[in-house]
């Protein structure tokens, strides 16, 4: 038999559905087991706990020595933080202060995102294409919300993510004096299939969605050719093609 959850772990679990516990929380939540069979896969170390009411699924853990908790189904759907809950849930630890390693032949930014599901989805392509990290500006979601969780699909437990104060904090780092910023944008500058837009060794920035990157000063622009008559694309679309033409082009 597995042990019950501590009352003091289910009040922070509880909190932790207000964005004030999520800000205050060491720990994010991961739930599904999919989800929960990539963490403990690629990040096994990071997990503070194991609980659910999936008895099938938490005999699977028993060999990992982090604790685990049995809660009848009621009570874990109250914990859950998804309409559909599978019936098995992890606390992982936040990293702490993790900083940029540029070990990627370019950097990917994201200045100011503010949906946790772009984040995600924008972090899911990043693994897919290859890079190693990705850094995000301070006022983005966080990578570890659970929505972005989801919609990274097991990206956050093997990406290096950290977060720098601005975008322009990032352009005086001394490691990226060399490099050319590449600013995204909706409609003006060099199209994403011209020579001209190098990548190599550069850096690849997204602004939040509504408006952009604020501080174009900073970089030279760079776009998607729409010549049809939408306004823009939504950001997680648009980081897709960028990221993918990286690809075709053999930068990774």
């Amino acid at each position: 038999m597995f042990k019950s959850l501590p009352g003091a772990q289910e009040k922070l679990v509880k909190k932790y559905h207000t964005r004030q516990g999520r800000k205050k929380a060491d720990f994010y939540i991961v739930e599904g087991t999919r989800c929960c069979e990539e963490a403990i896969k690629f990040n096994p170390s990071a997990v503070q706990c194991a609980l659910g009411s999936n008895d099938k699924a938490l005999d699977e853990l028993r060999e990992h020595s982090f604790p685990i908790y049995s809660v009848d189904t009621a009570k874990f759907e109250a914990l859950s933080l998804t309409e559909n809950a599978q019936g098995i849930m992890l606390l992982m630890n936040k990293p702490v202060n993790a900083k940029p390693q540029l070990e990627d032949p370019f950097l990917l930014v994201l200045d100011g995102l503010q949906e946790p599901g772009n984040v995600g989805t924008i972090l899911r392509t990043a693994l897919a294409i290859g890079l190693k990290e990705v850094v995000l500006t301070k006022g983005s979601a966080d990578a570890y919300n659970p929505k972005s969780v989801r919609a990274g699909m097991g990206a956050q437990f093997k990406l290096n993510i950290s977060y720098v104060d601005s975008l322009q904090d990032l352009t005086e780092d001394e490691r990226l004096q060399d490099r050319t910023f590449w600013l995204t944008t909706p409609r003006d500058g060099t199209s994403c299939y011209d020579d001209k837009f190098d990548l190599q060794n550069g850096v690849l920035v997204f602004g939040e969605e509504g408006g952009g990157i604020k501080d174009l000063h900073l970089g030279q622009k760079v776009t998607i050719p729409m010549p049809g008559e939408a306004e823009s694309l939504n950001v997680a679309q648009a980081a897709t093609l960028f990221l993918f033409e990286a690809v075709r082009r053999q930068i990774l």
